[in-house]
């Protein structure tokens, strides 16, 4: 009994492993062709978001942008924080895209704190 045990497991072992090894998606070797992500972060100051719904909608439009993969925005402070590859665009073109698809929103690149 103990063999027929062993052999039935060493069956269902020998198919479950390939399957595993097929189901995970391309490696991370087989992309190291394309480019990588240049990842880079920028704050924004947004005006016009009164509420939650307009933070939503802020993020929304930002993600919209070539390149950008993140947002976060804060209707009470106006403030938005994005990253973006800047191997496919500018924290600049991102303001102004935004700018001219988003009306009653206006942003502009986040002044840097003085030290």
């Amino acid at each position: 009994m103990r063999n027929m045990e062993t052999i039935l497991f060493s069956g269902v072992l020998a198919i479950l492993v390939p399957m595993s090894v097929f189901s995970q998606g391309p490696s991370k070797t087989a992309q190291s062709g394309t480019a990588k992500l240049q990842v880079t972060q920028c704050a924004l100051k947004v005006s016009g978001m009164t509420c939650e719904g307009c933070a939503g909608a802020v993020k929304q439009g930002l993600l919209k942008q070539n390149g950008v993969k993140s947002a976060r925005a804060d209707h009470k402070s106006g403030a938005v924080e994005i990253e973006y590859d800047s191997k496919k665009t500018t924290a600049e073109k991102i303001v102004a895209a935004f700018n001219q698809a988003s009306p009653g929103f206006r942003a502009e690149l986040a002044k840097p704190k003085a030290k």
